[in-house]
C-alpha cells in the first residue's frame, strides 16, 4: 500500500508541475499568436485549473498524508530535531503557500484576467511564482528521499 501512495503522489506532482511546465513553456508561447488568446487563456485556465490543480493539489494532500504515516509516522512529526522532518515541514510549509497562491490566481485574477492588464499581469506573477515554489517543493520532495 505505501508503494502505491508514493507512486500516486509522484504521479500527481508529474500533472501538476509537468502541467504547469507544459503551459508555460509550450502552449502560452502558441496561444499568444491566436486572435482569440484571451479567449483560449480561459477556458486552458479553466480545464487546468480542476485537473491540474484542484484534484492534483487535493490528491497531494490526501496521498502525502499516507505517505507521512508510512515514512515517519505522525508520533514524529514534530521531531524537529530530525532532518528529515524539518525538510518536511519546509514542504508542507511551501505546499501551503502554493495552495494560496493557486487560490488567489485561479479565483481572482484568473477570472479577471481578460478586463484588464493588471489582472492579466497579476495572474501571470502568480502562475510564476507558482511554478517556482513547485519546483522548490521537488527540491525538498528530493531531499527528502535522501533522508532530509
Amino acid at each position: 500500500m505505501r508503494e502505491l501512495m508514493l507512486f500516486l503522489h509522484i504521479v500527481l506532482a508529474m500533472l501538476w508541475v509537468g502541467g504547469m511546465l507544459f503551459l508555460v513553456l509550450v502552449l502560452a508561447p502558441f496561444i499568444r499568436k491566436l486572435p482569440i488568446r484571451d479567449q483560449a487563456f480561459q477556458e486552458v485556465g479553466r480545464r487546468f485549473s480542476f485537473y491540474g490543480t484542484l484534484l492534483a493539489l487535493l490528491g497531494l494532500f490526501i496521498t502525502g498524508l499516507f505517505n507521512v504515516h508510512y515514512i515517519l509516522g505522525f508520533s514524529n512529526i514534530f521531531n524537529f530535531s530530525n532532518p528529515y522532518t524539518l525538510t518536511l515541514w519546509h514542504k508542507i510549509a511551501l505546499f501551503v503557500l502554493i495552495v494560496i497562491v493557486s487560490l488567489v490566481h485561479d479565483l481572482y485574477f484568473g477570472k479577471r484576467a481578460v478586463e484588464s492588464s493588471f489582472h492579466r499581469g497579476m495572474a501571470r506573477f502568480l502562475g510564476l511564482l507558482n511554478l517556482i515554489l513547485s519546483l522548490a517543493v521537488v527540491y525538498f520532495a528530493v531531499r527528502l528521499r535522501f533522508g532530509g
